[in-house]
This record gives structure tokens, sequence and C-alpha cells, in this order.
């Protein structure tokens, strides 16, 4: 008996996370932390150039910017405002 391989395509990778986003809302930026390490990803010079003072206090990490960001584009947002304001 032939085993039948189901190809995936984009369309079916954005409608399966639509419908896991829409069941786990709240727990999306748990879920990206606890399996995606982003400080592994992250090259030393890069932690360097985004703490370098310039005569001001960072307000937030590195890595919670770059897991905004991320979330950003994963739901296809297209301004950082509007991110904010449906947050």
């Amino acid at each position: 008996m032939p085993i039948s391989a189901k190809q995936l395509n984009c369309c079916d990778v954005s409608t399966d996370f639509d419908k896991f986003y829409h069941q786990n809302q709240n727990n999306l930026l748990s879920l990206l932390d606890q399996f995606v390490d982003i400080s592994t990803f992250i090259p030393f010079s890069f932690y360097q150039r985004y703490y370098a003072h310039f005569g001001k206090k960072r307000d937030f990490s590195l890595e919670s910017m770059l897991r905004f960001f991320i979330l950003k584009n994963l739901l296809s947002i297209p301004t950082v405002d509007l991110l904010i304001t449906l947050s």
C-alpha cells in the first residue's frame, strides 16, 4: 500500500496558525518564550550595540523587543502602533 504524502502550502499553514491563535490567544507570547530561546540567535555585537550608552537607559530588554517584532510579523500587523493598540 503506497503512502500518500500531503503537500503543505502557505494557505494551510496560515489557516492552522489562525485556528491555533484564536484558541490560544492569551498563551501565544508565553509559548513563544517557552519554546524559542531568542537569545541564542542574537550575536554578541548586536547586544553591544543595543545596550550601548547614549545617555539613555533602555526600558525594555533586547529579547522582549525582538519577541514583540516576531509577534507583529506572525500576526501580519502592519504597524507598531496598531499592535500596541491591540494589546
